[in-house]
């Protein structure tokens, strides 16, 4: 009786892990997918300007005035609480020059010229970020995003008590032994890293947009919004500073930024806000990240540098850990996600963790895929709805993103419509490659055509861009554009894994079983 009950719970564990896991698969990779592109976005939005196309300048060697000057006198333009983003905020080698109320005016710090901002005309971080947490859906979109990482925190803890009760051989030599066998072990090693990722990932979608009705009971009726109620602690106002009304003569900017630098070393400086600039009650807050206590600080909490405007005396000196625990507790959630103040090699590292969970789910899938098909062996050609709309989803979005990235460079950036024109192609060939998934019968086929067509469209990304802004590699190392050609290095080496992956893959399904046959008795051989 007892072996019964055994066995009995883990047949339901185990079926309830597929049901769960068919439902929330496509969606989980879909935002992976996209999550890898978010993880590089930083680097991906300074490729896709022309007006960034030039060296990052050193901040303490900037003639500040040069720039500031000349727009602050204009009668126009607000005096107080004026914000500076230094060059290398999120690797964007500008300096912008905003206010609450004003359009941003950006320099290039180098040659002191003002830019033209290509902010709404050019879009392509942003829209990947966003699609990686649903945004195009709005509210329905974050709920449902947020929904699906809940469910994989389920599956991912259900699939280790199913490991640890059911004991695994890993010694079968067909498709479906091997995606079961390389699905688990991706996951055991891996989930981790994982599941903090989805955990601060349901957070962020669910957190915020599912909470309006505690909101609403919590504020007794006056509020659903939840940043309402948490805007005086995460952000809390200022005591404002009153003016003098008279004319004094400022202490340069990049001596104000050496002499925070001497105050508080462990800072890297981001952004500069100038209170009743040219008065005597003037004073500049530079706040920034500190890289020695990540986790605590980057998003809300900023550590900060307080002076006087006029001769660089200290005013106030705020710490990482002099903000409230509440702040301290928000900012390590979000690092968690956003991985902000990270370097390229910690990110480069965490997209590839993450790229191999994403084949981990590609392995589920086909797992699944695979017990179907074995009931329909030498009978007829196996056809599955669910199969062809993963494949579409999971392979199809590939040359969909890729023409979105040759889109970038190709469409005129004068051209009317263009954000329109280029959203609406990405999405009309996602949408034909459903098309074509479910008219092809050779699932196979279809992968392939999906892989050579994405390979051919990055392929000739990286030579689109070095016509298109100008630039070829011996400039961009000439110049030190460093980061932009490291983004065309990865798409070229992108293109060359989809072609080869393409040649690789199996054209239908008794090539695949021979396929993984070689696999198996290569090792096989080796180990012998």
């Amino acid at each position: 009786m007892q072996d019964y009950s055994s066995k009995l719970l883990k047949q339901r564990l185990q079926r309830v892990h597929v049901i769960v896991g068919v439902c929330a698969s496509i969606f989980m990779y879909i935002s992976v997918f996209f999550g890898i592109f978010a993880i590089l976005l930083p680097y991906i939005q300074t490729w896709e300007k022309p007006s960034r196309h030039f060296e990052v300048a050193n901040i303490k060697n900037i003639n500040y005035s040069d720039m500031i000057d000349p727009i602050i006198s204009n009668d126009d333009f607000p005096k107080n609480n004026i914000i500076i983003t230094l060059p290398g905020y999120h690797n964007d080698p500008a300096l912008k020059i905003s206010h609450e109320f004003v359009k941003p005016i950006v320099f290039n710090p180098n040659t002191k010229e003002q830019l033209e901002d290509e902010k709404d005309i050019s879009e392509l971080a942003w829209f990947l970020n966003s699609m990686h947490y649903g945004r195009p859906l709005q509210t329905f979109g974050y709920i449902l995003f947020g929904l699906v990482a809940v469910s994989v925190m389920f599956l991912i803890i259900g699939g280790l008590i199913q490991i640890t009760i059911i004991k695994y051989k890993n010694k079968g030599k067909n498709q479906q032994s091997k995606f079961s066998k390389w699905h688990r072990k991706i996951f055991t090693w891996l989930f981790a890293p994982f599941i903090i990722v989805t955990l601060t990932g349901a957070m962020m979608n669910i957190g915020y947009s599912g909470s309006s009705l505690m909101t609403y009971i919590t504020s007794k009726g006056e509020t659903s919004n939840i940043g309402v109620l948490l805007a005086p602690i995460l952000q809390p106002e200022k005591n404002q500073v009153e003016r003098k009304n008279d004319n004094v003569k400022m202490l340069a900017i990049n001596e104000l930024i050496k002499k925070a630098q001497k105050i508080n070393p462990n800072i890297n400086f981001e952004k500069i806000v100038l209170i009743n600039w040219k008065d005597s009650s003037a004073r500049v807050e530079l706040s920034g990240y500190n890289p020695k206590l990540p986790f605590l600080n980057g998003v809300f909490n900023k550590p900060t540098v307080i002076l006087s405007g006029i001769d660089g005396k200290l005013i106030q000196n705020i710490k990482v850990l002099d903000k409230h625990w509440s702040i301290l507790f928000t900012d390590s959630m979000y690092f968690l996600h956003l991985l902000f103040g990270v370097d390229i090699f910690i990110r480069l590292l965490i997209a590839i963790i993450m790229a191999i969970c994403a084949i981990s789910i590609g392995f589920a899938v086909m797992l699944f895929l695979e017990k179907k098909a074995k009931k329909f062996e030498n009978n007829t050609i196996f056809y599955h709805w669910y199969g062809k709309f993963c494949l579409a989803s999971m392979i199809g979005v590939i040359p969909s993103t890729a023409l979105i990235f040759l889109l970038q460079w190709l469409l005129p950036f004068d051209l009317e419509n263009r954000l329109i024109i280029q959203k609406g192609l990405f999405f009309i060939t996602w949408i034909s490659t459903f098309t074509y998934a479910f008219y092809e019968l050779n699932s196979y086929k279809s992968a392939k055509n999906f892989l050579y067509l994405a390979s051919m469209l990055f392929l000739l990304t990286p030579l689109v861009h070095f016509i298109s802004s100008g630039y070829w590699p011996s400039d961009l190392i000439n110049k030190n554009m460093h980061i932009i050609l490291s983004v065309d290095i990865s798409i070229f080496l992108i293109a060359i894994f989809l072609f080869i992956l393409a040649i690789k893959l199996p054209k239908n399904r008794d090539e695949a079983k021979k396929f993984f046959n070689v696999k198996i008795y290569t090792k096989e051989q080796n180990e012998i």
